[in-house]
């Protein structure tokens, strides 16, 4: 498994996720997810269909609160970057 430094894939019950690198990105925490997911897109990294993991897996693997990666996935939704469906997650947008 490689690693860009942008993202770590996390192996949980069998499955890989993928879970940003934020600790040398600058700025506010929220902004700095939206540009992992954006990079991670551009990268191929994450494509068009790709499930992210919930807000609290995500909140709580990054040391976030629940707000702060709710504030980044709207950010992405309004970006075009993802989708969000209530009760199905979130999903990486076909471009």
């Amino acid at each position: 498994m490689s690693n860009t430094g942008h993202e770590i894939l996390v192996p949980l019950r069998g499955a890989r996720r993928w879970l940003p690198d934020l600790t040398n990105r600058r700025g506010p925490s929220y902004r700095a997810f939206v540009d992992a997911v954006n990079e991670a897109v551009s990268s191929g990294e994450l494509a068009a269909g790709d499930r992210l993991p919930s807000q609290r897996f995500l909140a709580a693997r990054l040391g976030l609160h629940v707000n702060t990666v709710n504030r980044a996935l709207r950010e992405c939704a309004r970006l075009g970057l993802t989708q969000a469906n209530t009760g199905k997650g979130t999903r990486i947008a076909s471009v």
